[in-house]
């Protein structure tokens, strides 16, 4: 396997770029041979006529520090997990620095370092995603210097104060460097997964935040490193501090994700449920809850064994969230049962989506790993559905909650594989109610 691995690195036309849709591709390539003309013309004629002795050492200084700065990092960054297309961090920090301090060439062969390192120390990495990403910091840089440059330079001759000056050049362009790499970055993942959200594509407020701590970082370090390039030394702990503050954000994700399905668990679930039902009732809005459960899925695991159980568990987890809409709260309530918040749906829109759920799930094997990991196994299941709506089945949520569980119940009783709405008058005959649930579960 090593052998084969080895041996595709070597082969170009083996590379994962060629696999990828004809669009993205040519979009990729477009933007590297670019980055590529701009860096040959850039080093042909700065190295000679711009790039200074005192230059060199500002850059082994700021190399060193981005150096310093991504192994500090490395941990940091093998915690960190997310499932959007960007992934931000503060290496820009150190980029920016070097596009404010140093001539376009010593900008441009520090961003070449700067991403040359975090190849060497990544291990597997993509290479075209890599030469891409390189490229879009490449242009990225070259636009902050010459932006810094020029607002700079003009603002010192319509009489500006220096100091002044050059805040404003390094915030704009700073700005510049982010709104090019944010737009090029958004194009490649729209053209490579076409149903990705604009929040896929650009970022969220969460990734505009780590985007202006490092724009401040960065200003910061490049007019300390201004009087002297060891200042930017002591920037080093601020920017590992700011990149352990990252996990923050993972910390809250892992508190609220079951591990197994990778979906909220409970208590998140019943907490934004309890927000969203508030805002309905407010408004006098509609809100369907469905209770969706495996059948029999103790036999999975007595066929197949534990392992394979719980990848088809996450499987259907995965089934279950392209079947609903993004407004939609998706969550595990326990063992394998699923719930699910339809907010703004009637009865019927809710039942026709439920039918759509269970009718998918249960046509479509799923094709998981083996526990030896040699041969995917398929495994076939099947799910009852049990739903309650606001306001006809109950007025709040505890009330939908126990009346969806009661119908998941009935449509147990019923012989399984279908969608069944509680009776808002009937006795718990055929269920028990959730909290009941909760505390003795019945085997199902």
């Amino acid at each position: 396997m090593a052998e084969h691995t080895a041996v595709r690195k070597l082969v170009p036309w083996r590379y994962g770029l060629w696999s990828i849709a004809a669009p993205a591709m040519v979009y990729v390539l477009a933007v590297d041979i670019v980055a590529v003309a701009v860096l040959a013309v850039i080093l042909s004629s700065g190295l000679t006529s711009d790039f200074q002795t005192q230059d060199l050492g500002v850059l082994l200084i700021l190399i060193a520090c981005a150096i310093l700065s991504t192994e500090g990092a490395r941990l940091v960054e093998r915690r960190r997990r997310t499932s959007s297309p960007l992934h931000k961090d503060f290496q820009p920090v150190w980029l920016l620095a070097a596009a404010f301090l140093l001539p376009l060439a010593g900008a441009v062969l520090f961003t070449i370092a700067q991403r040359s390192w975090w190849r060497i120390r990544a291990g597997h990495c993509i290479p075209y995603r890599w030469f891409f990403s390189t490229g879009v910091a490449v242009l990225s840089a070259a636009a902050a210097h010459s932006l810094f440059q020029g607002i700079s330079g003009i603002l010192v001759q319509a009489g500006w104060p220096a100091g002044n000056a050059m805040v404003i050049g390094m915030l704009l362009g700073g700005l510049s460097y982010f709104l090019l790499d944010t737009i090029l970055c958004a194009v490649a993942i729209k053209l490579l997964k076409p149903t990705s959200t604009l929040r896929d594509a650009f970022g969220g407020a969460e990734d505009w935040a780590v985007d202006g701590i490092a724009l401040t970082l960065g200003c910061v370090v490049a007019a300390a490193a201004a009087f002297t390039p060891w200042f930017a030394l002591l920037a080093v702990p601020a920017s590992l501090i700011a990149q352990r503050a990252l996990l923050l954000r993972q910390l809250e994700v892992d508190i609220n994700t079951d591990r197994k399905t990778e979906m909220a668990n409970f208590s998140w679930w019943r907490e934004q449920a309890e927000s969203l039902f508030s805002q309905l009732v407010a408004r006098q809005g509609r809100l369907t809850i469905l209770f969706i459960d495996l059948d029999l899925f103790r036999s999975v695991n007595a066929q197949y064994g534990h392992l394979v159980g719980d990848r088809a568990l996450l499987a259907v987890a995965q089934t279950l969230r392209g079947l609903v809409r993004r407004e939609d709260l998706v969550g595990r309530f326990g063992g394998e049962e699923f719930v699910v918040a339809l907010p703004h749906a009637s009865v019927d829109e809710a039942y026709d989506a439920a039918e759509r759920i269970r009718t998918e799930i249960s046509r479509t094997p799923l094709s998981v790993p083996s526990d030896d990991d040699i041969a995917d196994v398929e495994v076939l299941v099947t799910v009852s559905i049990g739903m309650a709506a606001y306001p006809e089945d109950g007025v709040t949520l505890d009330r939908l909650l126990e009346q969806a569980d009661r119908a998941l119940y009935a449509a147990k009783a019923a012989g399984r594989n279908r969608v069944m709405r509680a009776d808002p008058g009937s006795a718990p005959v055929t269920g028990t109610p959730l909290q009941a649930y909760l505390d003795t579960p019945l085997p199902r």
